[in-house]
């Protein structure tokens, strides 16, 4: 008689991927309804004074009514924006439900990207950490692009996914997978177009491809992304007469020590060096675990021993997996390519959030994977403490929420009631205010210069504003030409502060520095119109 097979014991880990497991159309819905309410109840309905939000309704709405082609930041979200906007009008809410709608499809988008490859109480833990963050949910009512970009970035690796390596002993064939490159050069190209880092997703492609030996692939997928890029750059040069490449636009800010003070030169090696390093413990040591709620709201310098361990976890991971498996192969080239593209591109100064918000759900996916991995093959008496650091990644998330929607939901309630203003202090009220006073009593071909145009924009109820972003020299006559040829009659400075909750936090002192050079060199050609506040007042001069 034979003896019956000894019964394996299951770890806790493994144990709830059989609870899980056949679950997913639960995981599912769950991943969907979780952050519909919860990005209704965190809804935001005032625009950040961060300004690149209103700035995207700006461009969009005079793109579509002016005929002017938006710059600078990727074009492609803006002119979605405007479509929205000729159909709807400059309808703040209903363009931040936009926002709410790519969110969601993302996060479906996303499930089904990862359902094959995360073990089921992994694809769990990944959906609804995700779905549970008020970090991302905060995008979902924002009109900041990156719901948008993420909508984009989780239909390309999906597409990706299914295309070339869901069947990746078939053989490639040109004449009869053509359509397969085609449509993988257009979403990269949409990726390259919504933001300057989506370029990034074309690298991460050749890579992965030349790694696992298909250089075939990779060349004819350079030259159908280099025809489409190229005949989307002549269509712009021929009809708005854009002479400048997107990259090359915003590249050369980047390049710079310091993006608001051109005179300081531009960044050399070592100091490139010094912002990588910087970058990767502001966004690593802190950003992308504040994301999950475990990280004090103040410390945005980050923790070095935090960004060693999330990196040394990740490479841990590409290396096991890079045999192993052709889909986390590619999922760890794009993270980091992603990741390591941002730390060298971005000035340390920056440091948000927002910036590297658009990885974070590929790169905890690409950990959690890990963990099952050690869990079931190398450590799996570690299980429980792979299990608990999830389950404290969740508290922290929940715990969030909860602090979070009571302020939240008196900001939309203000909001409803007709208070535009609640929830900005006094000094960015007081600029507000005068963006509106201006547009209210100014003639209407004044053309006004302010620091934020979008936001005055926004508030003034859609008058287009000329920005001072930067002093761009120290010559007065070059600075005062710069404004009359730009048509300016009127600027506006303001005493916003860089932290509105900090009494001490510094003006943002760009317009003051601006004026005063021109009105040492000409005395008499500012003249006070208007003043509003007394704490913080915002002023209005005539630029005679």
């Amino acid at each position: 008689m034979t003896a019956p097979p000894p019964e394996i014991k299951l770890n806790n880990l493994q144990k709830f991927d059989q609870y899980f497991e056949g679950k997913e159309n639960l995981i599912c819905w769950m991943s969907m309804l979780l952050p519909l309410l919860l990005g209704l109840l965190l809804f935001e309905p005032k625009v950040s004074i961060g300004g690149d939000d209103s700035i995207y309704i700006n461009r969009a709405f005079n793109f579509i009514y002016n005929n002017k082609f938006p710059t600078f930041q990727g074009p492609l979200y803006p002119m979605v924006l405007g479509v929205i906007i000729y159909v709807f009008g400059v309808n703040l809410i209903l363009l931040k439900f936009f926002s709410l709608l790519c969110l969601l499809a993302h996060q479906w988008l996303t499930f089904q990207l990862f359902r094959r490859y995360l073990s089921p109480f992994m694809l769990f833990a990944l959906m609804i950490l995700i779905s549970m963050s008020a970090a991302i949910l905060y995008y979902g009512s924002a009109t900041y692009n990156e719901s948008f970009y993420m909508l984009l970035q989780s239909a390309f690796l999906l597409y990706f996914e299914k295309s070339f390596i869901r069947n990746k002993d078939k053989k490639f064939d040109l004449k009869k997978d053509y359509i397969k490159i085609l449509v993988c050069a257009l979403l990269l190209f949409l990726l390259a177009i919504a933001k300057n880092v989506g370029l990034m997703a074309m690298i991460a492609v050749v890579i992965y491809f030349l790694f696992t030996n298909s250089w075939k692939k990779a060349a004819f997928v350079v030259v159908a992304f280099a025809i489409i890029m190229f005949s989307f750059n002549l269509i712009k040069t021929s009809v708005w007469d854009i002479k400048e490449a997107q990259i090359s636009n915003q590249g050369s800010t980047l390049m710079l020590k310091n993006p608001y003070r051109p005179d300081q030169g531009k960044e050399d090696f070592k100091g490139f060096v010094t912002r990588f390093k910087s970058n990767c413990n502001a966004y690593i040591g802190f950003h992308f675990v504040n994301v999950f709620g475990l990280s004090a709201k103040d410390n945005y310098k980050g923790s070095p021993a935090i960004a060693i361990l999330v990196c040394a976890l990740f490479t841990l991971g590409f290396f096991i997996f890079f045999k192993k498996s052709k889909f986390w192969l590619f999922i760890g080239v794009f993270t980091g390519v992603a990741y390591g593209t941002t730390f060298l591109a971005l000035q340390a100064y920056w440091n948000q959030e927002r910036l590297i918000i658009i990885f974070v759900p590929i790169l905890l996916a690409f950990i959690l994977h890990l963990f099952h991995h050690l869990a079931t093959h190398r450590l799996q008496k570690y299980a429980n403490i792979f299990i608990a650091v999830i389950a404290i990644m969740g508290a922290a998330t929940l715990f969030r929420n909860f602090t979070t929607i009571p302020a939240q939901t008196k900001v939309i309630s203000k909001y409803l009631a007709g208070d535009k203003y609640y929830g900005f202090n006094e000094d960015w009220v007081h600029y507000l205010e005068m963006a509106k006073w201006a547009k209210d009593n100014l003639p209407t071909d004044a053309y006004i210069a302010c620091r934020k145009p979008g936001m005055a924009f926004i508030y003034s109820g859609g008058k287009d504003f000329y920005g001072i972003w930067k002093v761009p020299s120290q010559d007065p006559k070059e600075l005062y030409d710069k404004l009359k040829d730009a048509g300016v009659t009127h600027v506006i400075m303001a005493n916003i502060r860089t932290n509105p909750d900090d009494p001490n936090s510094r003006i943002i002192n760009t317009v003051r520095r601006y004026l005063s050079l021109v009105n040492k060199a000409y005395p008499g050609k500012l003249k006070l119109v208007h003043q509003i506040g007394d704490q913080w007042p915002a002023y209005l001069y005539e630029l005679q």
